[in-house]
């Protein structure tokens, strides 16, 4: 299996500092986005700690189940947040979401907790493979509101679960086969405010893959930039 990647970040044009952050060891096949939550430096510091504990956890990994693994390492993210919020008052009440997979064998297998996303596009189709963790998903799902509804919706933010917050937490896991062409597409909510996936769709169906994720960016820039804006695009080109 082969791939070509690219990631992208981007403050946005409403908000004073970066609290995204991304991974990317393509000699491990693991890459993550995370969106840090808290006031002053606590966003920022969440989501770079996150991954960096996470990565550490993780390293290239090699032996037990890959599900299991990328559980353990979120854990690990999870308590060294956690941690780090308890001892430092700076740092209270700080999370971060998480959404992360490592490629093995020609399957994708993931993890995650928030509202960033992952998607899998194959041949014209995108179908996100996480499920949000906000109140806003819930309601949607429920019947309660219009998907059209995001932007203006006061509790869009508010999340249901997201890592470092409490002790411990419930990351969601999964995987998925992968094909030759399919792109995989790891996402923080900065993008999904405002484009939705046949946006997506036509910009990952033309030019190359460094391209695409820049273009994605200048998309959700163009169209307003409130938010934090983070891409990771994968695609699987043997």
């Amino acid at each position: 299996m082969g791939v070509e990647w690219a990631a992208v970040t981007d403050r946005g044009l409403c908000r004073e500092k970066n609290e995204d952050a991304y991974l990317a060891l393509p000699e491990c096949w693991l890459f993550a986005v995370a969106d840090g939550l808290g006031g002053h430096l606590a966003g920022e510091v969440a989501s770079r700690v996150a991954l960096e504990s996470f990565a550490a956890a993780m390293g290239c990994w090699e032996g037990d189940d890959p599900v299991t693994a990328l559980t353990r390492a979120a854990a690990a993210a999870n308590e060294a947040v956690y941690q780090l919020a308890q001892t430092n008052p700076a740092y209270k009440d700080m999370g971060t979401t998480l959404t992360a997979c490592i490629l093995r064998d020609g399957e994708l297998f993931w993890v995650h907790v928030g509202d960033s996303r992952g998607y899998l596009i194959r041949e014209q189709e995108i179908a996100q493979f996480t499920r949000d963790h906000s109140l806003f998903s819930e309601f949607l799902r429920e019947g309660q509101l219009a998907a059209g509804e995001a932007e203006v919706y006061p509790g869009r933010n508010v999340l249901t679960r997201a890592l470092g917050v409490e002790p411990m937490v419930a990351a969601d896991t999964g995987r998925l086969s992968l094909e030759a062409g399919d792109v995989v597409l790891l996402c923080t909510d900065g993008l999904t405010l405002h484009l939705d996936e046949t946006d997506i769709i036509k910009v990952v169906s033309r030019g190359m893959v460094a391209q695409q994720a820049e273009e994605l960016v200048r998309l959700a820039l163009e169209r307003g930039g409130r938010d934090n804006v983070t891409v990771i695009l994968i695609k699987i080109t043997a």
